[in-house]
């Protein structure tokens, strides 16, 4: 056996094949790094910065600008390939949530959902009418009592304004305007088209803020307690809440739509992918 070894090793072709492999082992090692470090400006790359250019600033870039942003791009690059050739991409959160992100993003446009047909978006609006109800929308007035400080006559001043309007003709207790009657209040006295939210905002999830929308319309009421003290209450007209028709939503139903699908494709994009793996627990 020892005899064969030695006449393998001595044999030219051997020697041969031997410095081939060398020379390719070599070159692709040369060539590895020489990739690395070499830079080619394409014309694509060209766009696509002119284009984030247009993005930003809405206009074309001239040709010295073109060329600093080649330039920058270039520099940008350099730093690029030298910081992944140091591993500096290694262990870093940050790089590999952006990476994460940039899967997102990648997933998106490839699996982007085609535009809806008019049957599709009418389908999907009967299907899911109940997000689009037009809340129930209250005009209303109040006056203000302060219960600065705990003072326990805001109540009681309340109610002798309540008990002076009601005594007064309906057109005139219609008529009276707040800051005749009550206290500066910090935010408005009149209120058109409020929804609850709104009303809710303000003056908190109160007895006056129910009362909004569920006194008659057309009379004052109260004393009602908000968070800031205590009102009475004209409601002026009243909405209910209804379903809006499809005419006047679609841009709504469309964006909805484009939205739920995406989010299915993403779902079947991501479990194709997961299929891919394999997860041991620890």
């Amino acid at each position: 056996m020892a005899g064969l070894w030695r006449k393998i090793v001595r044999e030219p072709l051997v020697h041969f094949i031997v410095a081939g492999l060398a020379l390719f082992v070599g070159g692709e090692a040369l060539r590895g790094r020489s990739d690395n470090h070499r830079i080619v400006v394409t014309a694509e790359r060209k766009a696509q910065l002119v284009k984030r250019y247009v993005l930003q600033f809405g206009t074309r870039p001239d040709t010295a600008t073109l060329n600093e942003l080649v330039k920058s791009d270039i520099h940008d690059e350099m730093l690029f390939r030298e910081g992944l050739a140091l591993g500096l991409d290694k262990d870093d959160e940050i790089v590999r949530r952006r990476i994460i992100q940039k899967m997102q993003f990648l997933m998106e446009d490839l699996h982007a959902p085609p535009e809806p047909a008019l049957s599709q978006l009418d389908a999907y609006y009967r299907a899911h009418t109940e997000r689009y109800v037009r809340p129930a929308r209250a005009t209303f007035t109040h006056i203000y009592f302060s219960a600065a400080g705990g003072d326990p006559r805001a109540r009681t001043r309340a109610l002798a304004a309540l008990e002076k309007i009601s005594a007064a003709p309906q057109q005139q207790a219609a008529s009276l305007r707040a800051r005749e009657v009550g206290d500066p209040f910090p935010d408005l006295f009149d209120f058109v088209q409020y929804d609850r939210d709104q009303v809710e905002r303000l003056f908190g999830r109160t007895d006056f803020a129910a009362a909004v929308f569920g006194t008659t319309p057309g009379k004052w009421v109260g004393p009602l307690r908000s968070a800031y003290g205590w009102h009475l209450l004209y409601v002026e007209s009243r909405d209910e809440a209804r379903v809006q028709p499809l005419t006047a939503v679609r841009d709504r139903v469309r964006a909805d739509y484009l939205r739920d699908s995406q989010t299915r494709s993403n779902e079947m994009a991501f479990s194709a992918l997961a299929g891919k793996f394999t997860v041991v627990p620890n």
